[in-house]
């Protein structure tokens, strides 16, 4: 199974403000977002991004399967395309195997990004760099003891101002 990572960005690293808020990215950006989830059919986030995106309107996204990791209890009042589970990251994806999925699609937050590519379960990096700069806010990978290099595949520009890096991750 192939695990892709996809974040749009700030310039200096966040995902999001410290509140929470990622209305940042471009329209170009949330497209791609999309078309790339709707091809691997399944989006992977954490409860905050979760929570925080269906304030915005954008999940859950109906043509996928929302996967939220949540350690809390939950009652889904989103229906049968969102499931809340408290499973690890090499769980969730084999879950997805199991379901017939060949791409996950991890949207984040922070702290999901960092288990995933902790246990080296993340294969290519999808960043698209917004031309803004926050103080404060979330970054894209939660602190955490790991380390990788990553190859870049391809540079594309997603509008005047949006920049999209494609990486692979060396393991």
């Amino acid at each position: 199974m192939k695990t892709l990572l996809y974040m749009g960005i700030t310039i200096n690293g966040y995902i999001a403000k410290a509140d929470g808020d990622s209305q940042f990215t471009s329209e170009e950006d949330l497209k791609s977002f999309f078309d790339h989830s709707k091809n691997a059919g399944n989006i992977i986030m954490g409860k905050n991004t979760f929570i925080e995106a269906s304030k915005q309107g954008y999940f859950p996204f109906p043509e996928a399967l929302n996967v939220v990791l949540t350690h809390e209890k939950l009652d889904n009042k989103w229906g049968r395309n969102v499931l809340f589970t408290d499973k690890s990251p090499k769980d969730v994806l084999a879950f997805l195997k199991e379901k017939g999925f060949d791409t996950a699609f991890i949207a984040g937050g922070g702290k999901v990004n960092s288990s995933f590519i902790k246990e080296k379960l993340i294969d290519e990096i999808y960043i698209d760099v917004e031309p803004v700069v926050f103080g404060r806010g979330i970054p894209i990978f939660a602190e955490s003891d790991f380390e990788f290099e990553l190859k870049l595949l391809e540079t594309k520009k997603l509008n005047e101002n949006t920049i999209q890096l494609h990486y692979q991750v060396i393991k």
